[in-house]
């Protein structure tokens, strides 16, 4: 016999379809659920399209019911505009992302970022004579060679750290729980800060984890925990295979970012 969704669950998925809606173009019931199904929320289409409903009633959202399938987006909504400061630096940090990030992420980013731009920069793209007035950021990848599991390792692990959700990793073949805590990046390499099982604050680059699976069981963020201090402080045992000890980490951060 199923069992009734409990109200965090319910409000988790009504978040996880609205931050889906996008405000320009449209999207399906159907599209939606096969997104969250690669995330780890199998839902099947009738409470998806329930949930939409929901949306559409309480918040921004607007249905298109003129063709089948029908198709969701999310209504325009009045919005402070950016100036030429902030509209350049939008620019570079687009350009930043998409020379970091795998090729697959290129589109949803440029999305991102024209979304933000057509709804809140006073100045255009570029110039009559089409050339560009944004600088190119020349970088190298955060990650040289990505892992075919890294999107779908990387999502998870950012949905349980938005939301406070447990998960399972497994590195050298070990499964372990995590409460994942933040991203850390250093030395072009991307890794999850996380307290363990046995209350230990550990973290471990992105690219020695094999696999992710995420819990429906929540966490509450500790309390004396901060970023911060974990980097400055070091000196953390780690005994999985794949883990990095806190002080050879973060002092070699430190070293890197002094004589960058």
């Amino acid at each position: 016999m199923a069992t009734k969704p409990n109200l965090n669950e319910h409000v988790s998925l009504l978040f996880e379809l609205y931050n889906r809606i996008p405000r320009l173009g449209k999207v399906t019931a159907l599209e939606l659920q096969k997104q969250l199904a690669n995330i780890g929320l199998n839902r099947d289409i009738r409470t998806i399209q329930r949930n939409l409903n929901i949306l559409v009633q309480h918040l921004s959202v607007e249905l298109d019911s003129r063709d089948k399938p029908y198709g969701y987006h999310r209504g325009s909504l009045p919005v402070k505009t950016f100036g030429p400061r902030e509209s350049m630096l939008l620019h570079l940090a687009e350009a930043w992302l998409t020379k970091s990030f795998p090729l697959e992420y290129k589109a949803t980013i440029n999305s991102i970022f024209s979304e933000i731009h057509n709804l809140k920069t006073q100045t255009n793209s570029h110039r009559k004579d089409s050339q560009s007035i944004f600088s190119e950021v020349k970088t190298d990848p955060l990650i040289s060679e990505y892992s075919s599991k890294f999107n779908a390792i990387f999502e998870q692990l950012a949905y349980g750290i938005i939301l406070h959700q447990v998960v399972y990793i497994d590195i050298g073949n070990q499964k372990q729980r995590i409460d994942p805590l933040g991203f850390s990046i250093s030395r072009n390499k991307l890794f999850v800060i996380f307290r363990s099982s046995t209350n230990e604050y550990r973290h471990v680059e992105i690219e020695n984890i094999q696999d992710v699976g995420l819990s429906t069981f929540n966490f509450e963020y500790p309390k004396n925990f901060n970023l911060s201090s974990y980097q400055k402080q070091g000196g953390l045992k780690s005994s999985l295979n794949g883990f990095e000890p806190a002080s050879n980490y973060f002092n070699s951060m430190d070293r890197f970012l002094r004589n960058d």
